[in-house]
């Protein structure tokens, strides 16, 4: 992603909305879990979201803080990983566009069927909160937007953008989860498809923004 032209403000938003479009607190399925969960074990609601929110929002900072040093270990040029990782997210979009639901490399569908089969486990931790939130998608995600720049504006962007993120995810299950769980399948679809647009757009811009990093270097 080209973060040049644009200032810190605007970084922020677009960090703040390609992490919340593949973290989704707002994906029914993720609701059913987290009211389940509350439900069977007695949980308090908004100490149970806090949980999660903080859970997602260690996983995806320090990946976002490592990120860059973990690719340069490995020999993986920036632009080209801004080129692949930028694809992966728009590919995530053009998913959740077409098909009116979260996109499955956040492992929605497995992690569902995973908690139906063994109902004991814990929930709120696997697989709620890692894979289904702080999943692959979501690491991608981060990792190619905080390496977008070299002089740290967009690493100290996609932090705030998780951060963000985070309390929106406490809120969304703490306050809305109830309300979202009770939205009509065709208003799920649209929502998704509305972030799916989104996120494609901003997938687009990561690898055109990696193209010009990688001719660049």
């Amino acid at each position: 992603m080209d973060l040049t032209n644009l200032s810190a403000t605007e970084i922020v938003v677009q960090a703040t909305i390609g992490v919340f479009m593949i973290v989704n607190p707002i994906d029914p399925v993720k609701i059913v879990i987290f009211n389940d969960v509350v439900a069977r074990d007695g949980l308090n609601r908004s100490k149970a979201a806090i949980k999660i929110a903080v859970i997602v929002f260690c996983v995806l900072g320090v990946v976002a803080v490592a990120g860059r040093e973990l690719l340069q270990l490995f020999g993986i040029n920036l632009g080209a990983f801004g080129v692949v990782g930028g694809i992966v997210v728009a590919l995530m979009g053009f998913e959740m566009l077409y098909g009116g639901a979260s996109s499955r490399t956040q492992g929605t569908v497995e992690a569902a069927e995973a908690e139906e089969s063994d109902p004991d486990q814990n929930g709120l931790v696997m697989p709620l909160a890692v894979p289904l939130m702080a999943g692959p998608g979501a690491i991608t995600t981060v990792i190619t937007m905080s390496a977008a720049t070299d002089d740290g504006v967009a690493l100290v962007a996609t932090l705030a953008g998780v951060a963000i993120v985070s309390v929106l995810v406490w809120v969304g299950f703490a306050v809305f989860g109830d309300w979202f769980s009770r939205l009509k399948p065709t208003a799920t679809a649209m929502l998704a498809r509305i972030g799916g647009l989104l996120l494609a757009t901003i997938g687009m811009q990561l690898a055109l923004g990696g193209i010009r990093t990688f001719y660049e270097s």
